[in-house]
């Protein structure tokens, strides 16, 4: 078969059209800070935190970051902190009690993004890009990674996996279920 002028243009232009959709997907990760060391107003992460923050750095560390958002706490920064460095990248903060002001900026974004955040705006942050309706977390549970993919700031795809150590809280939320 011989091709012309017309078909290299076409194939060229099919190319090119696939490859700029892909470049417009955004992927979010969305965690919940690591393990704190106490119930104080700002406090630190606990030596199970730090770990749990080299956990989710390794997780991340080949994927190709973008940017990194944190909320302005001590226990968000420093579970952001290992992945920002392996990548060479500054942590934004962002206004925790603002959601919809970060939303907004991730729609506009491509690339993979990792936001940092707690047991109660992590879900709304997840609920707000995705449409779903996620309970806030239990304040024992540390171990949820939430993956948002975002197709010209559209939702496309949610996926939850979890990280060691798994959080041991089934026999409380089976109780719940049972209580119901």
């Amino acid at each position: 078969m011989k091709l012309n002028f017309k078909h290299i243009f076409a194939c060229a232009v099919l190319c090119f059209t696939s490859f700029t959709v892909a470049a417009d997907n955004t992927v979010i990760y969305l965690l919940r800070h690591a393990e704190k060391v106490d119930n104080t107003a700002d406090p630190d992460l606990s030596v199970e935190g730090e770990a749990r923050a080299q956990v989710y750095a390794s997780i991340l560390q080949d994927k190709n970051l973008t940017a990194i958002f944190s909320t302005p706490y001590i226990r968000t920064r420093k579970t952001a902190e290992p992945t920002a460095s392996m990548h060479g990248l500054a942590i934004q903060e962002y206004d925790p009690a603002q959601p919809e002001d970060l939303v907004s900026i991730l729609k506009t974004l491509s690339g993979t993004v990792l936001v940092i955040g707690h047991s109660n705006t992590i879900p709304e942050l997840v609920n707000m890009l995705t449409g779903e309706n996620m309970p806030d977390l239990d304040e024992r549970v540390y171990d949820r990674v939430y993956r948002v993919t975002l197709e010209d700031g559209m939702n496309t795809e949610l996926s939850i996996t979890y990280t060691d150590p798994r959080t041991p809280i089934e026999s409380v939320e089976n109780m719940r279920m049972i209580q119901r």
